[in-house]
């Protein structure tokens, strides 16, 4: 697959994901709805702010990247940092609608992704 295949893909799967979140907000009566309902808004949210956040970022560190890194570099960084920033949003947004996100917890959970991410960043994949 070449890059403009990968970014013609996931253009049109996460134009389909925030369809179908659209879809569910419309369509689930939160109020009635069994877990099969949270558990459509959540993972369609999900993965419609990881394709965006995985163009958005992709574009940018091609575009005002500072090093000249071959292309599939440039999407293994912006997949996995969208992947970690869509699910810190994703978290918050699930513990807001159970009225646990308060300054205490919504500071471990960034503490908890930035030493994740740092970790992430730190450790070096040896090739085999």
């Amino acid at each position: 697959m070449n890059l403009r295949q990968y970014i013609a893909t996931m253009l049109f799967a996460t134009i389909l994901c925030w369809v179908s979140w659209f879809f569910v907000i419309l369509n689930v009566d939160p109020a009635s709805s069994p877990l099969s309902g949270f558990l459509f808004f959540y993972g369609s949210l999900f993965l419609s702010i990881l394709g965006t956040l995985s163009i958005i970022f992709f574009f940018f560190y091609r575009f005002f990247g500072a090093k000249d890194l071959p292309l599939f570099r440039y999407v293994q960084i912006s997949f996995r940092q969208s992947l970690f920033l869509s699910l810190f949003m994703i978290l918050a947004l699930f513990l807001q609608g159970q009225n646990y996100l308060n300054m205490v917890t919504g500071s471990l959970l960034l503490i908890m992704f930035v030493l994740i991410i740092s970790f992430n960043i730190s450790v070096k994949h040896k090739a085999n």
